[in-house]
Formats: C-alpha cells, structure tokens, sequence
C-alpha cells in the first residue's frame, strides 16, 4: 500500500457511501486513551471492547487493533463488507500514543510533563518539542510499525505542530494518517472512512445508547474535545440540534490537575478524589471552594470564566498550600456539583425538557450524578455505561448512521437501537476452562463441581466467601456488572479489608458498590424512578435505613450512598439467580460487586486471566461459565 498520510481527503458526506439496504455494517473506532472498538449492525451495537481488555496493558492507548477484530469476528462481519469506518474526533494526534501516555506515565512523568512542556509554553513563550521531552516514552514498534512512525514524526515536526493543534494542516494530515492505517489493517477503502466530531458522538450515544426516543436535553461535558468540551443538544422528534457550544468548560480540567496535585494520576484517579470528598468536612473546606468559584460559574446556558488561570496546575499548586488533601477534594466536589446542576438545570428549565442524558468524563462522577438526578427540573436521567471516552466507538457508528439517515429523511429512531445490555465483550471459552481443568494438579489443589446450582454458590457467599465470577461476555466498559466480577456478602463490613489488603489493594478510603435486584431497589435506594440508567453503576443513590443495614460493604462509608447496578429482570438470568438464591437465604436483595483483576490491571477477559488473578490472590472460589472451582480451605468453612 502507498503510504499517503497528509494527502487531501474524501469529502465526508454519509449518504455517498451507505450502503441501500437496511443492513447498515458501520465500525466505530477511538484511538486515544483506552482505545475501544465497536460494531454496529442493522442499528444494534452487536460489540464493543476496549484493547486493554487484551492487551492487558490498563488504558492502552495503542491503535486497537485486536479490538476491531473481535468486534469484526464477533459480529461475523469482513473488513469489505463494512458500508463505513467511523473514526471518533477531528482534532486528532498521535503524540499520547507514541509516548504511551495514558498506559506508561507515571505521577513523576506528568509532573515531568507540567515543567518541561507546559511551563515553558504557557509561562516562557517556547515551543518545546513533546517528542523530544519525552524521547525516552516513544514507543515506535507499536503498530503500523517503525518505519511509518519515523515519518509521521518528522511529517509532524515539518508542520511544527504536536498534532493536537486545531489547525487545518495538521487536522487534515491525520486524518489522512488514519485512513491509511485502518486501510493498511482491514484493506477498506479508504473513501469509506469517515470522521466525527468528539462531542457530536458523546451526544449520540447518550440518546441513541439508552432508551430514550422522546424529545430529550443532551448534556455533554468533557475535559478536551474537538471545537467543544461541553455542549447542550435539543432532540425533538428524533432530530438532534446543538443549541450550546463551548471550548471553556473548566470542571473537567480541574479535576485532572488537582488529581496531580493530591499525588495521583491524571486520567485515572480522578475517582479517588471523588471517593475521598465525602470524608470532608464542609466547614473546613470553605477556602480551597472560595478560590474554585473563583475560577468559572454559570450565567445561563453560559459557561463564564470569572478569571482564567494561566494553567490549571501552577496556579492551583500555589493557592493551595498548605491546605488539607481532603478539604480539596470535598472542595472539588461540592464545585463540580454546583456548576452540572446550575448548568444542566437551567438548560432543564429553558427547553422545558425533562428528559436528560448525559456523556462525557464529567459523566462519570456518579456523585453529580446522584444530584442532577433528584433535580425538580429533571424528570429521568440518563447516563449510558461507561459514558467517557471508552463509549466513543459507539458514539462514532451512532453519529455517523444518525447523519447518513437524516440525509435520507429516514427518522432515525426507527433504525438506531439502544444498548439493551452492556455484556458486548468476548465469551469466556468453554474449551479453555476445560483445558485448565484438566491439569492433573488442579483436582488435586481444589475442589470442583461442574454445573455448580446458584444455590451452593450463594451458600459460598453467605458464609463470608469471596468469589471471582468469569461468565458468558465481558463488560464494556469501566465497571463489572456481574460477568467479571469479585462477589461478596454486602452485609459484611469485614470482608471489604479482605478484598483491599488480600485481592485488589486499593486505597482504604475507596467505596466498593452492590448489585440490587430490581425488585429490591425501592427498599435499598433512595429516590430510584425504575431508571435504566441505574443498570449501569452510573448514578449514585442515597441509601435508606435497611439499605444502610444489608449493603454495608457496598456503600460510601462516610455519606451513606453507593453507585448500585440495579439488575433489570432477565437482563442477566444466571447472575440474577445467584443473587435470588442469596436472598433467599439471607433476605438480603443484593450482593456485593467489585471489577474482578488485580490493582492497576485491566478487568480480567478470558478463563486464563481470571484463572490467574484466582491463584495470585487469596479469593475462595471462582466461578468460570457453569463450574464452581474452591480452595480447599473455603470447603471447610
């Protein structure tokens, strides 16, 4: 194949190149952090997968090749039978990926990052090289390969750009880059790769993603994005229309460079300093929430600088010496939650839309969430799974099939379906647990019952077992929802030290979060509407007094709510029996849910990788598919 990247491009006009029948086969790729891949067929979303999940490398930035394989296999699709390749953003570079940014970095190399990069642009006036800052990160074997990086590198340094700038050159330079490297992959045309707008997708997917097709508010809220970082969206009788647009939005660039500052990662821990804010007391926290209002507040639909901080780490770096970690995160918080209900609620009250979904990083702080939710302005909220970057894949394949159908004056609402689950991922391969089982040694170390009932499962559980459950398709996205996850009794305060010191050693001031059974939420949650979202451990809940008494180790230790997966009748049949069998034993409607994989790890994907974390770690059982493997130890309970 000619390599060609820079070359002037297709124009990208939808209804050119969909296909006339009504099998419309459209990938969705997001090549940045957590880089995802999505297929789209007939308006159903038949998978998505992020390459972390088989890589194994958490938040691989790479291009996600083994992705879009699967998701191509999954839905029995060939590469030339695609009607489009649909790329998430138009201000794209790749600099994040050639120095593996999101996957590599360490706290030292983002402080690295503030006094070699950024310092010297924002404070000297230099223009310093990202490439060369870090020349020791550059990765140039990840794939298309050496040779065509050592181009795009000295292509990019020619346009004196690090590739992000919103420049013509450089935004078409890449995405020609792109086209060729999904060409050179898959073989397509390249005439069929098509490119959205970052916001346009988030938007997408909260409406089309969820069970809305009423007319409906759609709030978007991002740290970057392409022209945008926060929009507000009209959707009357299926036709979208952005009614605000800003590039200004501070919330999310707050949280990412106070995550720093308090010694944590940017674009990781984030929901650390969520976790730490309840901890906070309000009293103390009135300064570092002083010179947080001090920064943005919300005149409208407008976003409103009242002063703009040079950069978001120097600046915070000296306001807050000296003051505690906590009250800046309880600080943070209480911030970010005044500006989202303010926002969202006065865009509510002037559409007199009542309907609200919600995307973007932003849309991942449950605890925002949980207000806006309870908000008189807003009669349900939704929020899709895993509603930050991850879900943009999707995003692409709903914005691009959106467009190609207004084009035809096809209602879109009639073709584009919504999520009616989030288990898109791969199958845990029953041939590979059977090849496990059959090591002679493993009879002998453990003990094993094929066919396990739920009942005996439970039992497990209900006499303090902590279990590992790898089961039919993977999760999308950041959160378990039951096929790849550690399991426990939530009425154990005890077993959360378990899991922290003995499974996943997380920080001790982290929440972990419960599985409801829907017929059991209104007892558990307060001001729960039978939202779907709540499928989703998206929005977080206050929890009533028998909540607070059967949930324990699955609430917030500090303001008594959690960010619950309220399991929707039949959504998932084995793990719905589990938990009835559970409660049918207890009287506890619940279980306690946390990602099944070791600390810094992805969620674990095949038999193999739950298989490892069960030996690693002092878990008592798993479970793979149907067969229920016991430590002996836990036998004798």
């Amino acid at each position: 194949m000619a390599w060609h990247a820079g070359e002037s491009a297709p124009r990208d006009e939808p209804s050119l190149i969909m296909s006339t029948s009504q099998q419309m086969k459209v990938l969705g790729i997001m090549w940045e952090q957590n880089s995802t891949a999505a297929l789209l067929v007939d308006g159903h979303v038949v998978a998505s997968a992020s390459e972390e999940r088989f890589s194994r490398i958490k938040n691989d930035e790479r291009y996600p090749k083994r992705a879009i394989e699967y998701v191509l296999a999954e839905g029995g699709i060939l590469p030339a039978d695609l009607d489009a390749v649909a790329f998430i953003g138009r201000m794209w570079g790749p600099m994040y990926a050639l120095t593996r940014h999101y996957s590599s970095f360490t706290i030292e190399d983002n402080l690295r990052e503030q006094r070699e990069y950024w310092k010297p642009i924002l404070y000297e006036g230099k223009r310093p090289d990202y490439l060369k800052v870090f020349r020791d990160k550059l990765d140039l074997d990840q794939y298309p390969g050496r040779r065509i990086w050592t181009k795009v590198i000295a292509d990019v340094r020619r346009m004196r750009t690090t590739g992000r700038a919103g420049d013509k050159r450089a935004m078409d330079y890449f995405q020609g880059f792109r086209r060729d490297v999904v060409a050179l992959h898959l073989g397509v045309d390249p005439a069929r790769v098509r490119f959205v707008d970052h916001s346009t997708g988030h938007a997408a997917y909260a409406y089309f993603g969820s069970n809305l097709r009423k007319d409906a508010l759609i709030a978007t809220a991002d740290a970057w994005g392409d022209d945008a970082n926060a929009t507000l969206t009209e959707v009357r009788r299926g036709v979208m229309r952005r009614i605000y647009a800003t590039d200004e939005l501070a919330v999310a660039r707050l949280y990412r460079y106070t995550t720093l500052l308090l010694g944590m990662k940017p674009n990781e821990h984030e929901y650390k300093v969520m976790g730490l804010a309840p901890y906070a007391k309000s009293k103390y926290y009135q300064r570092p929430l002083s010179v947080y209002r001090g920064v943005q507040d919300v005149d409208g639909l407008r976003l409103r600088f009242k002063h703009k901080p040079t950069d978001f780490y120097y600046y915070f770096l000296k306001k807050f010496e000296g003051v505690r970690f906590d009250a800046i995160a309880g600080a943070l918080q209480e911030y970010t939650e005044e500006v989202m209900m303010s926002w969202i609620g006065n865009a509510a009250r002037k559409t007199r839309l009542r309907n609200v979904g919600f995307a973007g990083g932003v849309a991942m702080n449950v605890k925002a969430n949980m207000l806006l939710h309870g908000m008189p302005a807003i009669g349900r909220l939704y929020v899709n799974p895993t509603p930050d970057d991850a879900s943009q894949a999707m995003g692409a394949c709903y914005a691009y099939v959106y467009s190609a159908l207004r084009r035809r004056g096809i209602d879109p609402r009639k073709v584009l379906q919504p999520l009616s689950n989030a288990y898109l991922g791969p199958a845990i391969d029953d041939v590979e647990v059977e090849r496990l089982l059959a090591d002679r040694n493993v009879a002998r170390r453990y003990r094993i019952t094929r066919d396990a009932p739920a009942e005996t499962i439970a039992r497990l559980l209900a006499r303090g077992g902590v279990i590992g459950r790898a089961v039919g398709r993977s999760e999308f996205g950041a959160r378990s929802l039951g096929n790849r996850s550690i399991l426990a009794d939530p009425r154990n305060a005890e077993v959360v030290v378990t899991i922290n010191e003995k499974v996943k050693n997380r920080d001790f001031w982290m929440p972990f979060a419960p599985t409801v059974l829907e017929a059991r939420a209104h007892d558990y949650l307060i001001g729960y509407k039978g939202d779907a979202s709540a499928a989703y451990m998206t929005i977080g809940f206050p929890t009533t007094a028998l909540g607070q008494l059967h949930l324990r180790a699955g609430i917030h230790p500090s303001d008594k709510t959690c960010r619950p997966q309220v399991l929707p009748r039949g959504q998932n049949k084995e793990y719905e029996a589990l938990i009835k069998a559970f409660e049918r034993q207890t009287g506890v409607g619940g279980v306690l849910n946390t990602s099944f994989n070791l600390h810094g790890e992805p969620i674990v994907q095949t038999a193999a990788d739950a298989w490892r974390v069960f030996e690693l770690t002092k878990l008592d059982a798993l479970v793979l598919n149907g067969t229920l493997i016991e430590k002996r130890r836990a036998s004798r309970r």
